[in-house]
């Protein structure tokens, strides 16, 4: 496909030097909307509340996947690779949307699982991993999942697979939310949005929150990140932010040095933990209340797993008087999409053995 053709994101159009280098495939439609919340913003006291909609990004499954999708399956298509290995919880929205890309792509997709409560969600993922052909690996803990990755790729052959990390947080993964960043960017310049003050978004595994803010830095934008954490402790979410960071820059840096790092800097982001609860996808009461607010006022749907947690976020701070008088974006990680018309049967029963009592009680 001609560069003509090939639809570009700003991050490319901005540092041209990364054509060619950086490789790249369009799987979303970008820029996705701004939109204001002014019935919500109303009824938690915010005076500007907007929201940025990947939940619609793609006609099939949106979210901000699709953002990291674009470049780690260019780059395993670029490698000659044939499979696609990643990880996920059990109800994994990466693992999900990574399989549904990759089948249209004609890639094979490997998902190792980790547990997390089997919930009616939960379920109606993994029937759309079977109806995808997706092939499921059972970690029984978090960590036992490397060692499940090394004992699939020694069997297809290291050279036709391609690891992508939980969340897809790689730093080729990060450079999706980079181009986010840019993307915001272009939308406040014309006129779309003004500046926000705050930005508040999920954050599982760190890429999106890292990508995003390297991404308003080289924009030259100020707009802080309330990054909320979704995932266990043990992740330690501020290092691997900073790591992500970091390395995601330096690695643009070297494919264009006109990417420069000069002044770029981790603290306009607070990685905070006060809407986590018991762990990793257990509801909050703040996350089901956040929810059914989001549902009522704008009919905007959402999980009780990331975006419920991370607009509690959002209430609770606008009720303790925090957001008087600021711009406030709420960065809508969802997938809005429906799932197709998925059996309510046994069919289940072709799942490995290690998943059937998920269904069985």
């Amino acid at each position: 496909m001609s560069d003509e053709q090939t639809p570009q994101r700003p991050l490319l159009e901005r540092y041209p030097g990364l054509v060619g280098k950086l490789p790249f495939m369009a799987l979303g439609e970008f820029p996705t909307p701004v939109k204001p919340l002014a019935t919500l913003a109303k009824a938690i006291g915010v005076t500007d509340l907007w929201a940025k909609c990947d939940d619609i990004c793609a006609p099939v499954y949106g979210g901000n996947k699709i953002r990291k999708l674009e470049f780690l399956l260019a780059d395993a298509l670029e490698r000659g690779c044939t499979s696609v290995l990643t990880f996920g919880g059990l109800g994994s929205n990466h693992a999900l949307a990574t399989s549904i890309y990759c089948q249209r792509l004609g890639l094979n997709c490997i998902a190792i699982l980790t547990p997390e409560p089997a919930t009616a969600a939960v379920r109606r993922t993994l029937r759309y991993h079977l109806k995808l052909g997706t092939r499921l690996e059972l970690a029984n803990r978090y960590g036992d999942a490397r060692a499940t990755a090394d004992r699939l790729i020694a069997e297809i052959g290291n050279a036709k697979v391609y690891t992508v990390p939980f969340g897809g947080s790689s730093w080729v993964g990060t450079t999706g939310f980079v181009n986010a960043g840019l993307e915001l960017a272009e939308q406040i310049a014309n006129g779309q949005i003004v500046e926000p003050d705050i930005i508040y978004l999920g954050c599982g595994t760190a890429g999106s929150t890292a990508g995003l803010a390297l991404g308003l830095q080289l924009a030259g934008l100020g707009t802080h990140i309330e990054a909320v954490q979704v995932t266990p402790e043990s992740l330690q979410l501020t290092r691997l932010f900073a790591q992500l960071f970091v390395a995601t820059g330096q690695h643009l840096n070297a494919l264009d040095d006109a990417i420069s790092l000069r002044g770029l800097s981790k603290t306009g982001v607070n990685v905070r933990t006060d809407q986590l609860g018991e762990g990793y996808a257990i509801p909050t009461q703040g996350a089901i209340e956040a929810v059914e607010l989001m549902q009522q006022s704008e009919n905007m749907p959402a999980s009780l797993t990331y975006t419920g947690k991370a607009m509690a976020a959002l209430i609770a701070d606008a009720r303790a008087g925090l957001l008087a008088g600021k711009r406030v974006l709420f960065w809508n990680t969802f997938n809005s999409r429906p799932y197709p018309q998925l059996p309510d049967d046994d069919s289940w029963r072709a799942l490995p053995e290690g998943f059937h009592e998920l269904f069985k009680n």
